[in-house]
């Protein structure tokens, strides 16, 4: 019994696995990152020629790492799609940092970076006392939560609404066109396609900082609804088999531990 429990868990885990797989590859596919022939590297051109006085008076970086030409590549793959910034099609509201003298062991779960994956929240031990911090604003269903510092750029898509706070370092977009799936925004964000914009925003810091002010203007290829519908249907199709896998995962762990118990 136990061994085709086990055996299950790993089908539905590489299932699983696959569906995203394939949801990442249509999205880069039709940005047109990654083509059939071969992948489009963004670090295929080694070099890039900039005037200071242009490149500086645009961006105000000097620093090397933000004129790199993997993301002259991307922004010119992004110019064959019709795109918008995330201000265009979201709002973003920051929660709080309460800090230490806050934190107790009972309450309203207090969720930190550490705790945010792009598959979900994990429990998080701190919780914060529910009267002082009642109205501070928590994560309703599709509601994506997007880290701005530490490990940045770590999206999730809120499939409920959860009674926690999250710390300011996880930021609340909620979307604000029909234009947009919120599943194919959360793969967007998770994405090379946004990973570099972040890498290139932060990359000027020794701690990972990604100012509101600049996740405000990352640009989102917007694809043809038919298109997000079907990527987002498969992301639904992976996190539904994982959280199988997971179900499946504690019938295993109660057997064994039944089987201990006799």
């Amino acid at each position: 019994m136990g061994g085709k429990i086990a055996s299950e868990y790993y089908v539905l885990q590489e299932k699983s696995a696959m569906e995203l797989h394939i949801a990442i590859y249509v999205l880069l596919h039709e940005v047109g990152i990654i083509s059939n022939d071969a992948k489009v590297k963004v670090s295929n051109v080694v070099c890039s020629c900039k005037k200071l006085s242009d490149s500086f008076l645009a961006s105000g970086r000097l620093d090397a790492e933000y004129y790199q030409p993997k993301y002259d590549l991307l922004f010119e793959k992004l110019k064959g799609f019709p795109t918008a910034t995330i201000k265009e099609i979201a709002t973003i509201q920051k929660s709080i940092e309460p800090g230490s003298d806050a934190y107790q062991e009972e309450g309203i779960p207090f969720i930190r970076v550490a705790n945010l994956s792009k598959f979900g929240l994990s429990n998080s031990d701190v919780k914060l006392d529910t009267t002082q911090f009642a109205d501070t604003i928590r994560p309703q269903k599709d509601t994506i939560l997007l880290s701005k510092d530490g490990s940045v750029g770590i999206a999730y898509k809120m499939e409920e609404t959860q009674d926690v706070i999250t710390s300011s370092a996880i930021l609340h977009l909620q979307l604000t066109t029909p234009n947009v799936l919120p599943d194919y925004l959360t793969l967007v964000l998770n994405s090379i396609v946004v990973k570099l914009q972040a890498e290139r925003d932060a990359g000027g810091s020794i701690i990972q900082h990604w100012k509101p002010s600049e996740i405000e203007h990352v640009i989102i290829p917007i694809l043809p609804m038919n298109e997000q519908q079907m990527i987002a249907n498969k992301i639904k199709q992976s996190f539904k088999m994982r959280e199988d896998a997971q179900d499946l995962l504690l019938q295993a762990k109660c057997i064994i531990e039944t089987a201990i118990e006799k």
